[in-house]
C-alpha cells in the first residue's frame, strides 16, 4: 500500500488516541475541562485543499494536519465514543474520496485495535505527529530513532581480506531469487487497472478489482466505461498479479532453469489490500504458494525470509517482551511459516522460526544461510513503538551466528526482506546492522533483499565514508508482482561454490522479465526474456563491493550508463532528470538510513552531459 496513504490514516488514529492520562477503550470518554465545539466545516474546508495540484499536496498535508488532529481530539473531549470517531474518520475518507469507500471503512477496522493498544502505552503529543510521517511538517516525535547498542566481539585479526575473485572455479551453484510475489486472489480480468484517477491522492492502494458492491458509485463501472481493462495475466499499474500468473512463472522457471541448486524467496506473499488481511486468508495463501512450489520444484530446496505483508495487520510482529504477546503476538504466523518452510529445512531451524521468524542452516559445506526477520526494523510495526530495542534479541542472535561461522571458517549468505538502507527501516536498527556487517565483512559473502519491488543495490563503506573502502553491498531483487507499474521479474545467480575452498561469492546474475502488456494483447502466455546480465552489461570487472562503488562513480558522468541502470530499475524506460539521477545515486550509497548528508555530499553538483 502507498506509504503516504497509510501514514495519513495512521496519523488520524494516532490523533484520536492521544489522550493524556486517559485509557484507550471502547467507551465514552468524559471531558475534564470545557472545550469549544468542533468546527467541522472549517476542518473539511482546509482538508479539501488536498485536492489541489500535485506540487501543493505536501504543503497542504502539513498545513491542515494539526487542525485535523485538534478537531479529532476535541471530538473525543466532547464525550464521543471510539465507535463514533471511527465512523467520523470513515465518513471523512469517503466524503473526500481519499480512497474507495470499502477501503475507507475496512482500514479503520484493520488497524484500530493495534494502534489504540500502542498509543495507550506510548503516548505522544499532537504537535509532533505530523512530522512523524513527513519531516518537512515540523519536529517529529522520536518514536523510532532512539539509539540502542549491541555487543560486538573484537576482531580476531587486525586486517581485512580483499574481496575474493575466483577464476574458473571447479563448480558453481545456480540460485533463483524470487521476491514480492503478492498474489491477489480477487484480481478481476476486465476491471479498471488505472483506478487512481478517481481518488484524491492519486495513490490508490490496489486496482484490478471489482468494487461494484462497496457502495462507491465512482467505481461502479460497466465494461464499456472501463478506460484501462485489467489483462488476463496482470497489468503494470497499481495491481498485484492473479494466481495464474504466479503459477505460470513457476512452471516456466521449472522447465527453463533445470539446474537450480536452491531457491531464495525474500517475502511478501499477500496482496497489497492491507485492509482485508485476516489470519485465515493469509494461512490459505501461504499454504497454497507452498503447495505450488512443491509441485513445480519437488527436489529443489527453498529458503525463505518473512516479509512485512505476512503480518496481520501488515507489519504487526510484536516481540515477546510486549505485554499481551500471547493474544497480540505473531506466534500463529511463525508457527504457520515454520510448518511450511520445514518442507525444505532441517528441524533444527524450527525453534528459531517459531521464536523470531529467523533461522540459520548449512546447505553446503562451508556455507551458512541466514534468514533474517527485518520486519523488526519496520516503522510500520507499531508494536515496536513501545520498545524498539533489539526485538527478540534478533540482532544479537545474528552476531552470535556470524561469530560462530567466523570461528569455523565458514562463509555466510544473509537473506531478508527490507533492505537496511530503506527509509522503511528504523534508524537504530540500520545503524547497528551496518556495524555488524562491517565487523563480519570477511565472513559475509552475499546479502539478498527485496521489498522495494525495484532492481537496485546498496554499498557499504568503511567508517561510513564514501571516499573510503567499499566493503559490502546488498542485492535488491525486483518483484514478481506488477504493483508499482512494473512487469514481473525474477533473478538467477551463479555462485562460486560447493567445493573445498569455495568463496560462495556471486559471480554472475541474470535478470528476466515478462512484458504482460504484449502477452495480454497477443493472447499468448507471458514470455520471460533475459533483460540483462552482470557484470557484463555494466562493464564491471566483477561483482565486488569496489566494482559496485565504481559503477556509482561512473554513472555520475555517464548518462547512457545511468539510463541503462534506471531502465533496469523500472523494467521499462522512464524519464529521470538530474535531480532524479542524484536521488538514485545517493540511494545506492546508503546501506544505512539517516546519513544522507554524509553519503551524498559530493553528488549535489552533478550535471547531465
Amino acid at each position: 500500500m502507498g506509504q503516504k496513504i497509510l501514514a495519513s490514516f495512521i496519523l488520524i488514529f494516532l490523533a484520536i488516541s492521544c489522550i493524556n492520562s486517559s485509557p484507550i477503550s471502547k467507551r465514552t470518554r468524559k471531558s475534564t475541562k470545557p472545550t469549544k465545539p468542533v468546527d467541522m466545516a472549517a476542518i473539511l474546508k482546509q482538508l479539501s485543499s488536498l485536492t489541489s495540484s500535485k506540487g501543493q499536496q505536501a504543503d497542504a498535508f502539513c498545513d491542515t494536519c494539526t487542525n485535523f488532529v485538534t478537531g479529532l481530539r476535541n471530538l473525543i473531549s466532547q464525550n464521543t465514543t471510539e465507535d463514533k470517531i471511527d465512523t467520523f474518520v470513515t465518513n471523512f475518507c469517503m466524503d473526500l474520496k481519499i480512497i474507495q469507500n470499502y477501503t475507507c471503512h475496512e482500514i479503520v477496522v484493520e488497524y484500530g485495535s493495534e494502534l489504540y493498544f500502542v498509543i495507550e502505552r506510548a503516548i505522544t503529543t499532537p504537535s509532533e505527529l505530523c512530522g512523524l510521517f513527513d519531516a518537512s511538517c515540523g519536529n517529529p516525535v522520536n518514536l523510532y530513532n532512539e539509539p540502542w547498542s549491541i555487543s560486538l566481539p573484537p576482531k580476531t585479526v587486525n586486517t581485512t581480506s580483499p574481496w575474493p575473485a575466483p577464476q574458473n572455479p571447479p563448480s558453481t551453484l545456480k540460485v533463483l531469487h524470487l521476491s514480492d510475489i503478492h498474489i491477489d486472489r480477487w484480481y478481476v480480468e476486465g476491471s479498471e487497472a488505472d483506478c487512481n484517477s478517481d481518488v484524491l491522492l492519486k495513490e490508490y492502494a490496489l486496482c484490478c478489482r471489482d468494487y461494484t458492491n462497496d457502495g462507491d458509485t465512482t467505481m461502479r463501472k460497466s465494461k464499456d466505461s472501463v478506460k484501462t481493462p485489467a489483462g488476463h495475466w496482470g497489468a503494470p499499474y497499481t495491481c498485484d498479479i492473479p494466481y495464474r500468473t504466479f503459477e505460470h512463472a513457476m512452471k516456466h522457471i521449472s522447465q527453463t532453469h533445470t539446474d537450480l541448486d536452491y531457491i531464495i524467496i525474500t517475502g511478501d506473499m499477500a496482496s497489497h489490500a492491507v485492509w482485508d488481511y485476516s489470519k485465515d486468508t493469509h494461512t490459505d495463501n501461504i499454504n497454497n504458494i507452498t503447495a505450488t512450489l512443491l509441485q513445480y520444484f519437488p527436489k529443489t530446496p527453498v529458503f525463505q525470509a518473512i516479509g512485512n505483508h505476512e503480518g496481520v495487520p501488515m507489519d504487526a510482529m510484536a516481540p515477546h517482551t510486549m505485554e499481551d504477546y500471547d493474544t497480540r503476538g505473531p506466534a500463529w504466523l511463525y508457527e504457520l511459516i515454520s510448518k511450511d518452510w520445514l518442507n525444505w529445512l532441517p528441524y533444527s531451524a524450527e525453534e528459531g522460526i517459531q521464536y523470531r521468524a529467523s533461522y540459520s542452516i548449512r546447505p553446503f559445506p562451508g556455507l551458512k544461510f541466514i534468514s533474517l526477520n527485518t520486519v523488526y526494523c519496520s516503522h510500520f510495526n507499531f508494536y515496536l513503538y513501545i520498545n524498539e530495542t533489539d526485538p527478540d534479541y534478533t540482532m544479537q542472535w545474528l552476531v552470535s551466528e556470524l561469530l560462530d561461522s567466523e570461528l569455523k571458517g565458514e562463509k555466510v549468505h544473509i537473506a531478508s526482506h527490507i533492505p537496511p538502507g530503506s527509509s522503511y527501516c528504523m534508524t537504530a536498527w540500520t545503524q547497528n546492522l551496518y556495524k555488524v556487517v562491517d565487523r563480519f565483512q570477511d565472513t559475509i559473502a552475499g546479502q539478498f533483499f527485496g521489498h522495494t519491488h525495484n532492481d537496485h543495490f546498496q554499498v557499504y563503506f568503511e567508517d561510513e565514508d564514501p571516499t573510503k573502502k567499499p566493503f559490502q553491498f546488498n542485492f535488491i531483487s525486483p518483484s514478481l508482482t506488477t504493483y508499482s507499474y512494473l512487469f514481473p521479474s525474477y533473478r538467477i545467480y551463479t555462485i562460486d561454490g560447493n567445493y573445498t575452498g569455495s568463496t560462495y561469492t556471486v559471480l554472475e546474475t541474470e535478470t528476466y522479465y515478462a512484458n504482460l502488456t504484449e502477452a495480454n494483447m497477443s493472447g499468448n502466455e507471458p514470455n520471460y526474456t533475459l533483460e540483462y546480465k552482470l557484470p557484463a552489461d555494466y562493464n564491471m570487472p566483477d561483482l565486488s563491493p569496489s566494482s559496485w562503488a565504481d559503477l556509482i562513480n561512473r554513472m555520475k558522468t555517464d548518462d547512457a550508463l545511468f539510463t541503462k541502470f534506471h531502465t533496469y530499475y523500472n523494467r521499462m524506460p522512464t524519464p529521470c532528470d538530474t535531480k532524479c539521477k542524484i536521488g538514485f545515486l545517493c540511494e545506492a550509497r546508503q546501506a544505512e538510513v539517516g546519513k544522507h548528508d554524509i553519503f551524498c555530499a559530493d553528488l549535489q553538483n552533478i550535471t547531465s552531459s
